[in-house]
C-alpha cells in the first residue's frame, strides 16, 4: 500500500520540499545502462571495443559511450505507473519535481521530455558520475533549504540520509530498513514487487517445447519404442533442447525489446514489462544455452554440433534472416527438420532420406502458411504492418502458390515412401493401411491452408495443431492406420 498521508499533510501546510527523483529502478522498471549494454552487444557488437575502452576513464565516461552507441528510446521504456501518477498528483499540489539520475545526461533529457512532469533533469556528464555521495553533495548544493528524494537502491542510501524526506520505490526489504534508520521521515512508499518464478517460466515459453516432440518421431518410425536406452536419450535430449531453445527466446526478446514494447500484447512479456532485468535475462539465457550444450556433449559430439547449429541459425534468423523473403520460411523449415535430425541421433536409427525430404517440404509449407496469413491480414490492416519483414502485401499469391506446392511435394514424398520402402519391407503385416496416412495428412494440410487464407491461422501451425480438436482427430486417424498396418 502507498503511504500518501504525509504528502497530503505537507500539501495542506504549504511546506512542499522540491522532490528529486531517481531514474533507474525508481521512475523506470528497468535500468537504462543495462538496456544500453545489451542493445550494444546484440545490435552493434562492433562498437563494443570502443565502449570498453571508456571503462578506465570512469563510470561516467562509460555511460556516455553506451548512450552514444545505443541511444535511449524513452518512449519504449517501462514506467512505474503507480509512482508516476503519484508524482503527477504531487506536481498538481505545487511540488517541484526534478529528475536526478546517475544515467547519462542524454538519457535523463530524453526521459524527462517524454514524461513531461519534471522542472529539470540532471544526469552524469561524462566525467562526474552522479550517484551515491556525488548525488547527495549535488542535491545539498542545489537545494540548500532541503529536499525530498525518491530512490530504490543501496546506492541511494547517502542521498536518503542527506534528504529531509524520503520516498521508497521498489526498494528491497534490507534497503528500506536501512533507509528508515538513516531518515525516518517517510513521505511515501511503493513496495518492491519481486520477480515471481512464473515470469521466468513465461519467458522460457514452455508451450513452445511441444515442438520438440519431433525428436521422438525417428524413435517411433524406427520401431525403437521398446529400447529403454534410446527412449531415455530422447527424453533427456528433448529437455536439453527445450532449455537451449528457451535461452534463444530470452535473447530474441532482448533483441526485440523496443518493438515488443510497442506491440499490443508483446509489451506484457516479462522482459519488455521490466519484470525481469535485461542483464538477468541475458545471464539466464547464457546459462540455459550452456547447460543445454553441456548435456548434449555428454550425449554425443554430433548432438552438440546440432545444438550449436540450432542456436546460431535461430539467432541469425532473429537478427537478419526473418527480414529476407523466402529465406525466412526456408529457415523455419530447416530448423524443424533439424529437430528430426537430432531425433535420429538420439534414437540411434539410420537416417532416412524420405523423412528428411518430407520434413523439409512439409515444414516449409507450414511456415509459408503462417506468412500467408500475415500477408492476408496486412491487406486489411494499417500501412507498415510488415515493416520488419521482407514480404510485401502484394506477394500473397506467391506464398499461396509456393506453400501449396510444398505441401503437395511433401505428400508425394510420403506416398512414394509407402510404396517404395514401407510396403516392400517386412515391418508391417497389412501395409495397405499406410495409404490412409497421406490421405488424412492431405485433409489436414488443406484445412491449414484454408484457415491461413481466411486469416484464422494466428499462431505457429505446430502449436495450433496441438490445440486444435480437428488436428487431434486427424492425428488419431493416422495413428490408427499405422497400428492397423502393424
Amino acid at each position: 500500500m502507498q503511504d500518501l498521508r504525509r504528502g497530503a499533510e505537507h500539501a495542506e501546510a504549504g511546506e512542499l520540499l522540491p522532490l528529486a527523483v531517481d531514474l533507474d529502478g525508481t521512475l523506470l522498471a528497468t535500468d537504462t545502462l543495462h538496456e544500453g549494454l545489451v542493445a550494444a552487444l546484440l545490435r552493434a557488437p562492433a562498437a563494443l571495443p570502443k565502449v570498453l575502452r571508456a571503462l578506465p576513464r570512469g563510470r561516467a565516461a562509460f555511460k556516455r559511450e553506451v548512450s552514444l552507441v545505443a541511444p535511449c528510446n524513452a518512449v519504449a521504456l517501462p514506467l512505474r505507473w503507480n509512482f508516476v501518477e503519484w508524482l503527477r498528483a504531487e506536481r498538481a499540489s505545487g511540488r517541484r519535481l526534478h529528475l536526478v539520475t546517475a544515467a547519462d545526461q542524454a538519457v535523463a533529457d530524453a526521459v524527462a521530455a517524454h514524461v513531461g512532469i519534471f522542472d529539470s533533469a540532471t544526469g552524469s556528464d561524462g566525467s562526474r558520475n552522479l550517484a551515491g555521495g556525488n548525488k547527495a553533495e549535488f542535491l545539498r548544493r542545489r537545494f540548500p533549504q532541503g529536499f525530498a528524494y525518491a530512490g530504490d537502491s543501496r546506492h541511494d542510501l547517502p542521498v536518503f540520509e542527506a534528504a529531509r524526506e524520503i520516498v521508497l520505490v521498489n526498494a528491497s526489504a534490507e534497503v528500506a530498513a536501512e533507509a528508515r534508520e538513516r531518515n525516518p521521515n517517510l513521505l511515501a512508499e511503493f513496495p518492491a514487487e519481486p520477480t515471481p518464478l512464473r515470469d521466468w517460466v513465461r519467458g522460457m515459453r514452455l508451450h513452445q517445447w511441444s515442438k520438440n516432440a519431433l525428436l521422438f518421431v525417428p524413435l517411433i518410425l524406427g520401431h525403437r519404442l521398446d529400447d529403454p536406452d534410446a527412449l531415455f536419450r530422447c527424453v533427456v535430449g528433448m529437455l536439453l533442447f527445450g532449455l537451449t531453445a528457451s535461452g534463444t527466446y530470452f535473447i530474441n526478446d532482448l533483441a526485440d525489446l523496443a518493438s515488443d514494447r510497442a506491440h499490443r500484447t508483446k509489451r506484457n512479456r516479462p522482459i519488455a514489462a521490466g519484470r525481469i532485468a535485461p542483464l538477468h535475462a541475458l545471464a539466464g539465457a547464457i546459462a540455459m544455452i550452456l547447460t543445454g550444450f553441456a548435456g548434449a556433449a555428454l550425449l554425443g559430439t554430433t548432438l552438440l554440433l546440432g545444438f550449436i547449429c540450432y542456436v546460431c541459425v535461430s539467432l541469425l534468423y532473429s537478427a537478419q534472416l526473418k527480414r529476407i523473403a523466402l529465406l525466412d520460411t526456408l529457415t523455419i523449415g530447416g530448423l524443424f527438420t533439424l529437430r528430426l535430425a537430432l531425433g535420429v541421433e538420439l534414437a540411434g536409427v539410420p537416417y532416412s532420406p524420405w523423412l528428411m525430404a518430407f520434413a523439409a517440404f512439409f515444414f516449409s509449407s507450414l511456415a509459408l502458411a503462417k506468412r500467408h496469413c500475415e500477408l492476408m491480414e496486412a491487406r486489411e490492416g494499417p500501412p507498415g504492418t510488415l515493416s520488419r519483414r521482407g514480404w510485401q502485401v502484394e506477394d500473397w499469391p506467391l506464398t499461396l502458390g509456393f506453400g501449396a506446392a510444398a505441401a503437395i511435394g511433401a505428400l508425394q514424398i510420403m506416398i512414394l515412401f509407402v510404396a517404395d520402402e514401407a510396403l516392400p519391407s517386412r515391418l508391417y503385416q497389412t501395409p495397405g493401411w499406410l495409404y490412409v496416412a497421406p490421405a488424412a495428412l492431405a485433409v489436414w494440410l488443406m484445412r491449414v491452408w484454408l484457415l491461413a487464407h481466411r486469416r484464422l491461422l494466428r499462431e505457429d501451425p505446430v502449436v495450433f495443431a496441438l490445440r486444435d480438436p480437428w488436428s487431434w482427430g486427424i492425428g488419431g486417424v493416422i495413428a490408427a492406420a499405422i497400428m492397423l498396418a502393424l
